[in-house]
């Protein structure tokens, strides 16, 4: 027979920086408009080699939604993979030429930008939870918004908008 398990008397545990249980936020498939919250530099379970960009974005229009989330855009770091970090990085504003940079990642969440993005369901371990498919820019955001389509208008408005990221272009960094 073996031997009793010993039970300890107490344990001092610090639950202090622990995250709550994070639910599947689920909205309704379609188009919103984000804002950047936070991004973190992650490795793949299976492959810690294999390196990802794992952005964290709330809703900020409809507002109906507003403050839901965070919903994860993933960009993979992966050579055949950096188109869509670099469509992800225009769409919010920031100027990305097309050659070797150094992305300042800390930087570019500080200014909490803005980038429109399509939703739809994705299930997940059994769970249905929505999912960033592609984004835009905040312009395109605006224009499909107020049903204005002209491409003169999209541009003007893309050359004012989101000011802050201009001082963002990675080629002067």
């Amino acid at each position: 027979m073996p031997a009793p398990a010993r039970i300890p008397a107490k344990i001092t545990v610090d639950f202090s920086n622990v995250e709550d249980r994070r639910e599947a936020i689920r909205v309704p498939e379609g188009d919103y408009l984000f804002q950047v919250t936070n991004c973190e530099l992650r490795g793949k379970k299976d492959d810690p080699s294999s390196k990802y960009l794992n952005w964290s974005l709330t809703i900020v229009e409809p507002t109906k939604f507003k403050g839901k989330g965070p919903l994860y855009m993933v960009t993979s770091l992966k050579p055949e993979a950096l188109w869509k970090l670099r469509n992800f990085l225009v769409d919010m504003g920031v100027n990305v030429p097309k050659t070797s940079v150094d992305i300042p990642i800390a930087q570019i969440v500080s200014k909490k930008p803005m980038v429109g993005g399509t939703v739809g369901d994705d299930e997940y371990e059994n769970k249905v939870r929505s999912k960033i498919g592609a984004t835009f820019s905040k312009a395109d955001w605006t224009a499909m918004s107020t049903g204005e389509t002209t491409a003169t208008e999209d541009e003007e408005e893309a050359e004012t908008a989101d000011e802050d990221l201009e001082e963002l272009d990675v080629d002067d960094l």
